[in-house]
């Protein structure tokens, strides 16, 4: 049995560049200058990504508590970042589960 596939971290990932705009800490200089390029043709990039949690934040708040649901399932998680999917759910409903998956 073999452990987990390295990080490659020669390449930008998609989800590094997220936690990059978003201020994070995991991701690597490969990461930053891809995401620096992006900013170029989108000044708007680190706002975008930042609305895009935003929404997630209160979309989770509302299901939570207007609608009653307490299982979550998050497709294309990506890098961690705080506060979770699952601490936002549980400040509104401490029985609410949620599903992480991504395919890397």
């Amino acid at each position: 049995m073999t452990g987990p596939d390295p990080i490659d971290t020669s390449r930008p990932h998609p989800a590094r560049m997220y936690d990059w705009f978003l201020g994070g800490k995991d991701n690597y200089p490969v990461d930053e200058e891809m995401a620096r390029q992006l900013l170029q043709l989108n000044p708007l990039g680190r706002e975008m990504a930042k609305c895009n949690r935003a929404f997630m934040h209160r979309a989770t708040r509302w299901l939570g508590a207007e609608a009653g649901i307490r299982q979550y399932l998050d497709i294309g998680t990506g890098i961690p970042t705080e506060p979770n999917l699952h601490q936002i759910a549980q400040e509104v409903a401490a029985d609410s589960r949620v599903v992480y998956t991504d395919n890397d």
